[in-house]
């Protein structure tokens, strides 16, 4: 057991809160089953509301943000997961309510880690990490509701960030049309199309205030933003269409009405990723294992140092962040 680990460490002071990269005590924060030296780690969006303040993520103080690890089995007392082991792990309440990923170690408990499969390497897995469990998920609710390829185009939101870039991925693998919605359109079209055939449309163009029903134009959605973008893909989704929603960047009320659910029978789904059950997040792993390789994940990754974690978690907020954000310790 390390004496000391190298963590961010967020605190509370009158309302404020305030991140540092400190050297902290290790037997204080490393109190758990399994104890795992980090190898990896990402910044989520989540993350970058924690590191910033922006939101109230973090449930108690002081605490280590990072709802994302992976790494190497230093000590464990559990049954199945042995020293040596490379493993990972994803939600949970890492990063809110327990110490989390942003550190140089972290225990957790075992039943909620899980092995890194042979082809994949620890920066691998937290190039999907939560963003691809979420787009997993997502595509999942489409796939388990009869959408096929032939039903339609799927539109995705967000595409150039992680859960957006992911689900469009596994779209097309699964040989769907796929059609985006990016807010900087000029700026993003040459990385969008490096993810193969789509079609690139400006989200300015679905911020206009919905109609009660529009033209039925989308089989099924992934949207990552909320706000007026989800209002109008609501009216617009064709006939027992699926929409699956796991992201509220432009806010988390919606304004809606009844008519595309009763007259058309479409799906609102909600992804939840964080506190998903462990057999359907371990069928969703086993999904992403099979279908992104490392060369697709390099596409939608960028490595920085976790020193770098409250600059990069900034320019997300702000929205100046585009790819995944993978930290190496």
């Amino acid at each position: 057991m390390p004496k000391t680990i190298n963590a961010w460490l967020i605190t509370q002071e009158r309302e404020t809160t305030k991140a540092q990269y400190l050297e902290l005590d290790g037997y204080k924060y490393l109190d758990n089953e399994v104890t795992v030296e980090i190898k990896n780690s990402a910044i989520n969006y989540k993350d970058a509301l924690a590191l910033t303040g922006t939101a109230r993520i973090i449930r108690n103080f002081p605490l280590i943000p990072g709802i994302d690890f992976s790494g190497v089995v230093i000590k464990s007392k559990g049954k199945y997961i042995k020293e040596g082991d490379k493993v990972f792990t994803t939600g949970w309440g890492l990063g809110e309510l327990y110490h989390g990923g942003l550190s140089s170690h972290c225990s957790f408990e075992e039943k909620k880690l899980i092995k890194i499969p042979d082809h994949y390497t620890y920066d691998n897995v937290m190039g999907l990490g939560t963003a691809g469990l979420t787009a997993g998920l997502a595509v999942k609710s489409i796939i388990e509701n009869n959408i096929t390829p032939c039903d339609g185009k799927i539109l995705v939101t967000g595409p150039s960030g992680a859960v957006g870039g992911i689900a469009v991925k596994l779209l097309l693998k699964y040989g769907y049309e796929v059609s985006v919605v990016t807010s900087r359109k000029k700026e993003n079209r040459s990385y969008l199309e490096e993810f193969g055939s789509i079609e690139i449309l400006d989200a300015q163009d679905f911020m206009d205030k919905p109609k009660m029903l529009s033209k039925e134009l989308w089989a099924g959605a992934v949207d990552v933003v909320g706000g007026n973008i989800l209002e109008n893909i609501i009216t617009q989704t064709k006939r027992a269409g699926v929409v699956s929603v796991c992201g509220q960047v432009l806010g988390l009320n919606l304004n809606s009405n009844v008519a595309p659910f009763i007259l058309r029978g479409i799906k609102l789904i909600g992804i939840d990723s964080s506190f998903c059950p462990k057999q359907k997040r371990r069928d969703v792993w086993d999904n992403l294992f099979d279908l992104i390789d490392a060369k697709d994940i390099l596409q939608f990754t960028e490595k920085i140092s976790i020193t770098d974690a409250l600059n990069r978690a900034e320019l997300m907020i702000a929205g100046r962040n585009r790819k995944r954000i993978i930290l190496e310790n």
